[in-house]
């Protein structure tokens, strides 16, 4: 009995060791694995792919008449025929299926193929003409395929699915984002010395810009990309990729453009080695400034993705700018900076964002800032308004006051200037502001009142600050609110 046992298992070893050995021989497929840019695929016209050159080894003999069913993955053959080739010599052909989806090539009564002859082609030409040296062609992405889509190709036995002697898949075509935009923000600040109406970065001198380096990264490894002039590893400037991209700068939430010059408010610079500034007109009154395209003859910088920091430092990055009027008091805020390639030629695709909208710009000031929701004051009706501010800072130069006046244009160009002496209330009138507008050819309504913003230099821990009005009520104070949204008492 025992003996039986032993006989039993000793087959049954036998078994899985000849299952095992076939389960991981198969058939072999070489689909090229090519790449497409995601910029060049149409919303809704099919990518047609330019030739796959592709190679097929079965695992063993496929007899004559078998079928065999070439099927795609994401990916459609062209109405027509394939044809399996060894070398030009067609080895049997099949229709493709109304669907695109797949062909059934019957392999001829007298063309067996063997696992020790070939490779074997796909081909799409007729009788294999040109095979192999011309691939499969005729072969199509649907429209609107995203990066990250792979399109892949199997060869099976129809009639024996999973046959190890033919069974083979290989991707053929991976989609990827071509470009992307890569850079740091920037924080300036809003400075008291100019009046609030300039900008400083980093320390250096206030100026009317604010901007920040950035850089357009191109994957030069992609076979079938949008040209550009660079290679992987370079930075250059891009006559081929010109009208390729557009760019955007947009308030934060609660913001607006104000104090943004209107007709150069936001420009690109290429090449902050010395490049030329290209102004691109905006206005105060649009929500953000958007469909920016690069224009004609530009030659926007573009960096091999593979490019180094000191590849794309040497080459002179690409600059977002933002530019102020100089007459405006500035107010604390930020922007964001969007970035999409533009439909149409060299691209063919609907636009894609190269990035997810982040802030690019914030503005800070170096000095605290109250604001002040009603300035009143009429003497015939005997109101006036009365805002008072004490500091103990002692620091020398510390102290300034500059109140910016919202006129009735909506304006704040208007300002009154003062010094707070360390220890002793400064009091500041309705009236003061009112022929502090005047002054500046502004108008402001006393009677029904005004809004008036504070900035006082120095910190806001040194600063007390405090407003109300007074009329034949009596009385009120005025909440004097921080740019936090704390309402100082």
């Amino acid at each position: 009995m025992m003996r039986k046992y032993v006989k039993i298992m000793v087959l049954a070893l036998l078994m899985v060791g000849l299952v095992s050995g076939s389960a991981f021989a198969a058939a072999t497929l070489n689909a090229g694995n090519s790449s497409a840019a995601s910029e060049l695929i149409s919303p809704t016209v099919d990518y047609v792919v330019p030739s796959i050159p592709n190679a097929y080894q079965p695992n063993g003999s496929v007899a004559g008449s078998s079928v065999l069913r070439v099927s795609l993955t994401n990916g459609l053959f062209a109405t027509g025929t394939l044809d399996i080739c060894l070398g030009a010599v067609s080895q049997g052909t099949g229709a493709v299926a109304a669907s695109g989806l797949y062909a059934d090539i019957t392999v001829g009564a007298g063309t067996p193929l063997g696992a020790g002859v070939g490779p074997y082609t796909l081909s799409a030409t007729a009788g294999c003409a040109g095979a192999p040296a011309a691939g499969l062609v005729g072969v199509s992405l649907p429209a609107g395929s995203l990066a990250g889509t792979i399109m892949t190709m199997t060869v099976d036995n129809k009639n024996l699915p999973g046959d190890t002697n033919v069974y083979a898949t290989a991707p053929v075509l991976t989609v990827k984002d071509q470009f992307s935009l890569e850079f740091t923000p920037v924080t300036s600040v809003i400075t008291f010395a100019s009046g609030m109406k300039l900008l400083s970065t980093g320390g250096l001198a206030a100026v009317t810009t604010s901007k920040f380096n950035f850089d357009i990264l191109s994957d030069e490894t992609i076979v079938n990309k949008v040209p550009t002039s660079n290679a992987a590893t370079t930075c250059v400037p891009d006559a081929a990729g010109t009208g390729t991209f557009k760019f955007t700068a947009t308030p934060g939430a609660g913001y607006n453009f104000s104090g943004i010059a209107a007709a150069t408010g936001f420009a690109y610079q290429i090449n902050n080695a010395g490049g030329a500034v290209i102004d691109v007109a905006i206005t105060t009154a649009k929500a953000a400034a958007t469909g920016n395209v690069i224009p004609g003859g530009v030659g926007l910088i573009i960096c091999g993705s593979s490019a180094t920091a000191a590849t794309k430092l040497a080459a002179g990055h690409n600059q977002f700018v933002l530019v102020v009027d100089g007459a405006t008091v500035l107010t604390p805020r930020t922007y964001t900076i969007g970035a999409a390639t533009v439909t149409g030629a060299p691209m063919l695709a609907a636009a894609r964002n190269l990035m997810a909208t982040a802030t690019g710009w914030s503005w800070v000031i170096d000095s605290s800032q109250y604001y002040v929701p009603l300035v009143g004051s009429s003497a015939a009706a005997g109101r006036e308004t009365y805002i008072k501010l004490q500091s103990k800072n002692v620091a020398a130069g510390a102290n300034g006051v500059s109140i910016a006046i919202l006129a009735n244009d909506g304006t704040t160009v208007a300002t009154w200037t003062g010094t707070i002496t360390a220890g002793t209330p400064l009091t500041i009138t309705g009236a003061q502001l009112v022929a502090a507008a005047t002054a500046a050819g502004k108008v402001v309504d006393g009677a029904a009142g005004f809004a008036a913003i504070v900035t006082v230099n120095a910190p806001e821990a040194d600063v007390f600050a405090y407003a109300n009005m007074v009329d034949a009520a009596g009385a009120k104070r005025i909440p004097m609110k921080t740019v936090a949204g704390t309402i100082s008492e």
